[in-house]
């Protein structure tokens, strides 16, 4: 009886650490709505037959001073997500870019955006304007989305944020937009901050839609 016991717990462990295929995401963001209901939208949109092989945890709220620890404690829990995201704005990010480098020194990915993330929301409706501010940045989204849904009001806390975007929009034309502009800024600028009216955050929206066409 003993070893049959035993033989249940193996199997149980061993089911618990099933290889992902298609790999596992940890996104981790200082922030409490916006790009957290994003991600979780981006989430679901994994096929059901998919979600055995890839796998995103996303967390919320986390401090920026300490991010980078949280993010390297819970890679460190499960060897299967190795591909780790800090999301955060410039906005008023005084140490803005020693903190990409600090990401990046630890072999993690820096999800920015200047100056913040609606410039990324932005590109699903065809147009990212040149703004400085998370202001100016918010009010033109909330014009595109205005112009292209039935929405009267942007709310940044809506949860069902992704799903309005890429059913109004194109994700397709929002990662070559969003290419195209990282690409443009990057070869006249060295540092992020001086990157506005750019993201990042396109590099992985296109990965992990990548792995699920494919």
């Amino acid at each position: 009886m003993a070893g049959r016991i035993n033989r249940l717990k193996r199997s149980r462990s061993e089911r618990k650490i099933r290889p992902l295929r298609l790999g596992g995401y940890l996104i981790i963001t200082d922030t409490e709505a916006t790009e957290v209901n994003y991600f979780l939208g981006l989430k679901e949109s994994i096929p059901p037959m998919l979600k055995g092989d890839l796998q995103i945890k996303v967390f919320k709220n986390k401090d920026l001073d300490n991010i980078i620890n949280f993010a390297s404690s819970e890679r460190n829990k499960d060897s299967r997500f190795r591909s780790v995201w800090v999301v955060f704005d410039r906005d008023e990010v005084k140490n803005f870019d020693n903190l990409v480098s600090q990401i990046e020194k630890e072999k993690m990915n820096p999800g920015w955006s200047n100056p913040c993330f609606e410039i990324w929301l932005s590109a699903y409706f065809g147009e990212m304007k040149s703004v400085n501010s998370p202001e100016q940045c918010c009010t033109e989204f909330e014009r595109l989305m205005k112009k292209n849904t039935n929405r009267t009001e942007y709310i940044k806390s809506d949860s069902d944020i992704y799903n309005l975007l890429v059913n109004n929009g194109s994700e397709s034309r929002a990662i070559e937009l969003a290419k195209e502009r990282y690409f443009s800024r990057s070869s006249t600028y060295s540092k992020p901050s001086a990157m506005t009216s750019c993201t990042t955050v396109f590099m992985l929206v296109e990965e992990i839609m990548q792995k699920i066409q494919n």
